[in-house]
């Protein structure tokens, strides 16, 4: 367990509730009285603002009339002392009543969540300023956070309020550590991780794929910036019928320019996201292809390139037509195809080598002749094993 401070007593919210006397936890048996813990979680979230005696009867006996509200909550009070006290049982006990109040008598950085909200603020204040400081208070907020608030009550009406603004500042904080980690330490696959991590929180959480989209754009993964943007509106579309934002939007358009690391990006990218490989125009494949080229000698991920020719001479156009369909179809989601010409159709495969490549090239052979028995289309398999061949290849095929 983390501790706060130098406190006598340290309560935790963010997460499973824990409490420390004298740096012991206090273990769940200890709790013999349930609406006793709830009265100490509920006052420990106000950090020593004053509740009223009414206020907490409603709370722990609700529409109950039957029993003596009064007394019980007397003796939830006794038995939170007598924990707060912890073995020794010397001294007075920090939960105080006066003019019929109760509230905690205990300093800010006693509790979790204050020093939370506190690093939060000074991320934010010095994220121009100090770049470096920001980050280690992002750092320390995000240790603090061990969950949602109060994560074991999700059903309790009272604690909602609290874990959502916890919440936001969660995300905040992800989003800022993220994004100080990329722009001044260089550290992109620490800021995906992160991004990455915090999404199960929240799946929906849009500024997440947008930073994770951002952060494979800076690090010319163009490919897995187009595959978390599909699962992303593909998720929207299946849950909610909504498309993802036009700032989402823009961020995939932008690929297009070669000066990714600089953000100074164009809008023409022509890339539809669909059910199968992505479909983009040849521009947008040549701009992949040569990318990839250039991350090959540091990655070591290979990929491949599969090229569908027509041969033949009788109805070309709608064979070729109903070829990309079927292809499409039945390539990954992760794949690209293009309408590379008039009769011609190009897939990328990417973190796809030559042995898997040629095992995906025979069914695709297969899959054609099944369905365009009549066709004349012949397959060319192209990969990155075999760059100086693949090269010379595409040069020619861009000289037609």
């Amino acid at each position: 367990m983390k501790t706060l401070s130098k406190c006598k007593l340290q309560i935790g919210l963010l997460g499973p509730f824990y409490l420390m006397v004298n740096n012991e936890e206090i273990q769940e048996e200890a709790w013999k009285s349930k609406k006793a813990l709830t009265l100490l979680k509920y006052l420990a979230a106000r950090a020593g603002q004053k509740v009223s005696a009414d206020v907490l009867i409603e709370l722990l006996w609700p529409d109950n009339e039957d029993v003596d509200s009064t007394g019980n909550l007397h003796t939830a009070v006794w038995f939170v002392r007598r924990i707060l006290l912890g073995d020794d049982g010397d001294g007075a006990a920090p939960l105080l009543y006066a003019n019929g109040s109760y509230w905690l008598e205990l300093s800010n950085e006693c509790f979790d969540f204050y020093l939370f909200q506190e690093h939060v603020k000074q991320s934010r204040q010095l994220a121009k300023s100090h770049p470096e400081k920001a980050l280690s208070h992002c750092e320390s907020a995000l240790d603090l956070y061990r969950d949602d608030f109060l994560s074991e009550d999700l059903y309790e009406e009272w604690t909602i309020s609290y874990r959502e603004d916890y919440q936001e500042l969660y995300f905040e904080t992800i989003v800022r550590s993220a994004e100080l980690r990329m722009a001044h330490r260089g550290d992109i696959q620490g800021a995906i991780d992160i991004l990455r991590s915090a999404v199960h929180k929240d799946k929906f959480r849009e500024e997440l794929y947008q930073m994770g989209i951002k952060a494979y754009i800076l690090d010319e993964r163009h490919v897995d910036a187009l595959n978390l943007y599909k699962r992303y509106s593909t998720m929207l579309m299946d849950e909610f019928q909504l498309q993802p934002s036009k700032a989402t939007q823009d961020l995939i358009a932008q690929l297009q320019n070669r000066e990714s690391r600089e953000f100074k990006f164009s809008s023409n990218l022509k890339v539809k996201p669909t059910n199968g490989a992505y479909i983009c125009d040849r521009e947008t494949l040549q701009f992949m292809l040569e990318t990839e080229e250039r991350r090959l000698t540091r990655s070591g991920n290979n990929f491949s390139l599969l090229l569908v020719t027509n041969k033949g001479n009788i109805g070309r156009n709608r064979q070729i037509k109903a070829a990309f369909h079927i292809l499409q179809r039945s390539l990954r989601n992760s794949d690209i195809i293009s309408r590379f010409s008039d009769d011609q159709i190009a897939a990328f495969l990417p973190d796809t080598n030559a042995a898997e490549a040629k095992a995906l090239s025979r069914r695709l052979q297969k899959e054609l002749e099944k369905k365009l028995p009549e066709s004349r289309l012949s397959c060319t398999l192209l990969d990155s094993e075999s760059q100086e061949n693949m090269q010379e290849t595409l040069a020619a095929l861009l000289i037609e």
